[in-house]
């Protein structure tokens, strides 16, 4: 009977640990949405900068290759997105991003346009 009383005295205080654990989980954020969050942190104003010297170059070889390309900046990391007619035009553009002083990588998401 001992045993009894003891555990249904717990069942009480489960059942709220359960929903303090279940309100946690729904103010925590996915770990992708925290990952946004500390990307857009880190983004300084040096940053802003580099990006802007580095859209004008990329639109600038972009418009001239036949390309539609834009840059993102992220603590000297440089991501290039849009579309190329083809690889070449890519490492082009690349090439002339990672020149420019402050960038430390240049890493290309270009989508390559079909032939034709």
């Amino acid at each position: 009977m001992r045993k009894t009383l003891i555990i249904a005295s717990l069942i009480p205080a489960l059942y709220a640990g359960a929903g303090i654990a279940a309100e946690t989980k729904q103010t925590a954020s996915s770990p992708a949405q925290e990952q946004a969050v500390q990307k857009h942190a880190a983004a300084t104003p040096a940053d802003a900068e580099l990006g802007r010297q580095i859209n004008e170059i990329v639109a600038k070889s972009a418009a001239q290759l036949g390309a539609k390309v834009e840059a993102q900046v992220n603590n000297g990391d440089v991501v290039l997105n849009g579309t190329a007619p083809n690889q070449d035009v890519v490492s082009r553009i690349a090439e002339e991003v990672a020149r420019v002083p402050g960038v430390k990588s240049v890493r290309s998401q270009v989508n390559l346009l079909p032939a034709g």
